[in-house]
């Protein structure tokens, strides 16, 4: 079954999907830099794939989140070096990514794509809610950025949360 899924995808896709979730976070991140969040930012950023993967009972997140983790500080590496080279269009290549990551999920089961971008998004929403801004746990740039990716993904942010 594992090697099925993965055969659905192209390399490019396939890389697509294991970044993405990071993307998300990166441009969570970025929305409403925090310098007093960025250290619980970035750790929920490492540890939230893995256990959030462990819970969407999916077969494809379990994969990319495995993937995820081995390859894990080039990935999040590659991402902080997309952002510094063009921070004001990181976002739209984030939101991009997710509606390329949207149409390649076509190809699986529902129930996994879903669980994927539900999975993607609740990382998203762990970095968020790591550093409260002005007491609130997700501010409202970051509650558009979720959106937005909410929306590249064909879902309600409703269904997201």
């Amino acid at each position: 079954m594992h090697m099925e899924l993965r055969a659905q995808f192209t390399d490019d896709e396939w890389r697509n999907l294991v970044s993405l979730p990071y993307a998300i976070s990166m441009a969570v991140i970025v929305a409403a830099p925090s310098v007093l969040g960025a250290w619980g930012e970035m750790k929920a950023m490492v540890q939230e794939p893995t256990h959030l993967a462990a819970e969407s009972g999916s077969a494809l997140v379990g994969l990319i989140s495995a993937e995820m983790q081995s390859k894990g500080k080039e990935l999040i590496k590659e991402q902080q070096d997309l952002m510094k080279h063009d921070q004001t269009g990181y976002r739209n290549t984030t939101i991009k990514a997710a509606k390329s990551a949207s149409s390649a999920l076509s190809r699986v089961p529902p129930d996994e794509a879903m669980a994927y971008k539900k999975w993607s998004l609740a990382i998203g929403r762990k970095v968020a809610e790591a550093a409260k801004e002005h007491g609130v746990a997700i501010s409202e740039p970051e509650e558009a950025v979720l959106g937005e990716i909410s929306d590249a993904f064909g879902i309600s942010a409703e269904i997201a949360a």
